[in-house]
């Protein structure tokens, strides 16, 4: 007999009325089904997860109502998922928005729907389904490969999408338990990542915290969603679980019994301290091996992760050398700018690996979290004078990377068959390391944290700032107590047989969010900027006491950022900077085409183009039409490509279709669009509003027409600042010559492009045109 479950929102009324008929015309006409709604487990008013999850335990088949992507039908379709069975998704045919919030959820978009338009069309749609011999939807996720097995010291986390002080202080509290490897999974990094990628991060981990955004929070309903989806996935799959909110939010009631309610961050930090203390090693569980349904030939093939973090393995593999790369190797230039996904941390990691691969150099790698610099802007803000400021963050990144280099220096020669010999020089570094730096052993957030509150100490004691020598003795004493001078020493006498150091900086960006004090976290970064020349020229100078060394400093930072902290800059034409780009489609197709060869034996790249995927699409070689689609960075190209693959594998494809890569593209400009809204917080203005003004719209756009639409937003900006804006994204380009489009971001590019349209529109006495570029009219339905 085909047991049923249904899942739904209790509003509004006539879609529960509309449930409610289907799921007793179920029962009454067929002897072969039966039909159970989360209502018939309501019991005294109230509804127990352990019912809910028994009720889908016995149930042969899940069909779950998302109109509405209610928190609660969504934790059950997830617990369904986890616990491997059969399910189907109802949207209600007529209801306009539903579609579009599925769209912007994106963890379904690979999913098939389905649509009805009352109770008796539902009753029918529902016999099909169960006519039909489809396998579990975990099944289809996992494609047919064993899965790793569960890292018992993995912790799946799911931050909030408000990085306020309480989101801050639980994932400080996470990544002090030096036991558990915590996954942080930003929905900055991976919102628009496939259902089956989150189910392989959440099977291999033991526990996972979702941390549910505020209600008045941006996007808290698309990130909630989520992570009610993934958190009954996880509960299915019987991870340890927690899910944590404020305690004025309503939780859905699924899971009100699994959730953490805090009245403040502190409260928060407590209760999260508390919960990881619970947690202890298990025996670990055997790789799940499913069952093989699709095609043997997609199967093998893979693309590897879109982001870079999570696939250094696969980097080693298949990354492609630029010129870029080599400038970054060779140090050509302190700063690397690029836009997000165009390879920024693989170029630092692959750099990092070669560098590391001679012996004679030593490689530091520093990312600080986002929250550690948010300390470091309470500090600030009590500081009124700009100069003291100012002062303080350049003496902070200079005592930072000193010790870091200092305690990787230690660490490295540690490792090493000999050790450290008594009373040499390395053995004097680390001395000096234990008794005023915390040792080797202290993390960059150990150190970090250290500051912090030393400099809280000396602000609470009081600076008088108008004493400018004596204020800047007090924050040199609350930073390094005048040890710095007795470390550089140190290091030139235990490092001088090295012919390079090499610091790289990343993950700067990661405290850039909406919301942030901007101006303030600019001081901070171009701190770091300033003071990279004087570190780099201090470690050069010769003496007796101070042996020269050969140090080299690399910051990596997204281009928007950068012309944002630029402007902050006295003489930004001084900071040596170089940009990360891709105008070399050949070159970009390789990111593609190397993957391809990585992951099967004796192919050339034309097999990728002429057998793995099909060879046109709407009438334009397949390549071509990949390339022309996304915006020219690895990130944006790897995730449509793996959205194509898995539509096609999930349909059981020999070879990844026209329609596979279509409804991919759909996929993936609702990822190029998330992306877009994080790069445009610099801009200051509510991006998305202004995004939405162009839904509907034509491709290309008349000066003119772009005025109306701008016309709907003019509180938002001049229409000069928000052409310059949505330009400099790469969102709008400019024609320069008859029908192509120029969409260079830089002020330089811009200007020059300029120029151009104007010669264009006066030669040929045309109007001035602009262009939506085509990653984003998929999701804005542009009309080609």
């Amino acid at each position: 007999m085909e047991e049923i479950f249904f899942g739904y929102s209790a509003r509004p009324s006539i879609l529960s009325e509309t449930m409610r008929s289907a799921a007793a015309a179920l029962n009454d006409g067929s002897s072969t089904m039966r039909a159970v709604s989360w209502e018939d487990l309501v019991v005294d008013g109230r509804l127990i997860i352990n019912e809910v999850e028994a009720a889908i335990e016995q149930c042969t088949l899940g069909l779950f109502e998302l109109s509405t992507l209610s928190e609660n039908v969504l934790f059950e379709l997830g617990l369904s998922i986890g616990k491997r069975k059969r399910v189907g998704i109802l949207v209600d045919s007529q209801d306009v928005r539903a579609n579009r919030s599925l769209r912007d959820l994106a963890l379904l978009a690979t999913t098939g729907i389905t649509s009805y338009r009352n109770a008796a069309d539902l009753v029918d749609k529902v016999s099909r389904i169960t006519s039909l011999s489809t396998p579990p939807l975990w099944d289809d996720l996992t494609g047919g490969v064993p899965l790793p097995p569960v890292d018992q010291s993995k912790i799946f986390y799911m931050p909030s999408f408000k990085e306020d002080d309480a989101s801050q202080r639980l994932s400080r509290v996470l990544d002090s338990y030096d036991r558990f490897e915590v996954a942080t999974v930003d929905m900055d990094e991976y919102g628009g990542s496939p259902l089956a990628w989150f189910a392989e991060q959440i099977y291999t981990s033991a526990s996972a915290v979702f941390h549910m955004t505020p209600e008045r929070a941006i996007l808290s309903e698309t990130s909630n969603a989520r992570a009610s989806l993934l958190a009954g996935m996880a509960r299915g799959l019987g991870r340890d679980i927690i899910i944590i909110m404020e305690d004025s939010a309503i939780p859905a009631i699924d899971y009100r019994d699994l959730a953490i309610h805090y009245r403040n961050a502190v409260d928060l930090e407590k209760q999260a301290i508390v919960w990881m203390e619970t947690l202890r090693s298990a025996t670990p569980l055997a790789a799940s091996r499913v069952r093989r349904h699709i095609s043997v030939e997609l199967s093998a093939l893979r693309f590897g992760n879109h982001v870079a973090e999570s696939d250094q393995e696969g980097l080693d593999q298949y990354f492609v050398e630029t010129r870029d790369f080599r400038d970054v190797v060779d140090a050509a230039a302190t700063i690397f700018t690029g836009k997000k996904g165009t390879g920024k941390t693989a170029n630092m990691l692959q750099a990092a690996e070669l560098l590391k691969s001679d012996a004679r150099n030593l490689v530091c790698v520093v990312k600080p979290a986002s929250y550690e610099l948010e300390a470091l802007l309470d500090v600030l803000r009590r500081i009124s004078s700009r100069h003291l400021g100012d002062y303080l963050i350049e003496g902070l990144w200079k005592y930072l990377i000193y010790t870091e280099v200092a305690a990787r220096a230690v660490e490295e020669a540690e490792k090493r068959p000999a050790g450290i010999s008594s009373g040499s020089a390395m053995d004097q570094l680390r001395a000096h390391l234990e008794e005023q730096h915390r040792g080797v052993e202290a993390s960059f957030s150990i150190r970090l944290d250290m500051l912090v509150r030393s400099l809280e100490l000396a602000l609470n004691e009081g600076i008088d700032e108008s004493q400018v020598e004596a204020a800047r003795q007090r924050v040199n004493t609350a930073l390094y107590s005048n040890t710095l001078r007795n470390l550089r020493s140190l290091l030139g006498a235990a490092l001088n047989d090295r012919n390079r150091i090499a610091v790289l900086v990343d993950n700067l960006d990661k405290a850039w969010q909406r919301g942030a004090d901007l101006e303030l976290l600019s001081r901070l970064l171009l701190g770091l900027l300033t003071v990279v020349g004087r570190i780099v020229d201090e470690f050069k100078r010769d003496s007796p006491k101070k042996l020269a060394l050969n140090v080299t400093l690399t910051v990596f930072l997204r281009s928007d950022i950068y012309a944002y902290v630029r402007d902050y800059a006295r003489e930004p034409d001084k900071i040596s900077t170089a940009e990360i780009e891709w105008r070399d489609t050949d070159l970009l197709a390789r990111v593609l085409e190397d993957r391809f060869m990585a992951s099967k034996p004796n192919v050339t790249a034309e097999d990728l183009w002429e057998h793995a995927f099909v060879p046109q699409v709407k009438n334009m070689p397949t390549r071509e039409y990949l390339l022309s689609r996304v915006q020219p960075r690895p990130r944006d190209l790897v995730f449509f490509a793996n959205a194509a693959l898995l539509r096609a594998s999930n349909a059981k494809h020999e070879q990844v279709e026209e329609k596979d890569l279509l409804e991919a593209e759909a996929e993936y400009s609702s990822f190029a669009f998330l992306a877009l809204l994080v790069e445009g917080v610099a801009a200051k203005i509510d991006l998305e509003r202004v995004l939405y003004e162009f839904a509907g719209e034509k491709s290309i756009i008349t000066e003119a027409r772009l005025s109306r639409i701008l016309k709907e937003v003019k509180d938002l900006g001049t229409k000069e600042y928000l052409i310059s804006t949505l330009r400099r994204l790469g969102f709008l380009g400019i024609e320069t010559s008859e029908k192509y489009f120029d969409f260079g971001g830089t002020e330089g590019e811009m200007r020059r492009a300029n120029v151009l349209s104007k010669k264009l529109t006066k030669a040929y006495r045309k109007p001035q045109r602009y262009q939506i570029h085509p990653a984003y009219r998929a999701y804005l339905e542009i009309e080609e």
